[in-house]
């Protein structure tokens, strides 16, 4: 078991969508984007808000809307929340920023989104 702040989950979310976010600057931008490796704050935010793996306490926790500095979580709690947040970078709804997808893909996932551990 380790304790971990929401900085430590946001260096986890930004290290996986560096290698992928000039893709969908390129998509929403409709024109190629210069590949760099650096997300923006505002870009990782999108990530957090629109990803439908996660429930609301957990992306409340992450942006740092909950009173709580720190949560416990385990090795394979860790391991399922890099598993989500690598489906999401790749996802089609991510990718091309399309909100129709994205609303009929967060109804169906919901029910069964990662939760903050304890």
């Amino acid at each position: 078991m380790t304790s971990i702040t929401s900085d430590y989950l946001i260096n986890i979310i930004d290290r996986c969508i560096s290698t992928t976010i000039h893709q969908r600057r390129t998509n929403l931008n409709k024109y190629e984007a210069p590949e760099t490796t650096v997300a923006t704050d505002e870009e990782i935010l999108d990530f957090i808000v629109a990803i439908p793996y996660f429930d609301t306490k957990l992306k409340d926790f992450i942006i740092g809307n909950l009173p709580m500095q720190a949560v416990i979580i385990s090795q394979t709690w860790e391991n399922e929340f890099i598993k989500k947040c690598m489906e999401w970078r790749g996802s089609q709804e991510w990718m091309q920023a399309n909100a129709s997808l994205l609303n009929n893909l967060q109804k169906q996932i919901n029910r069964n989104s990662l939760t903050l551990p304890y």
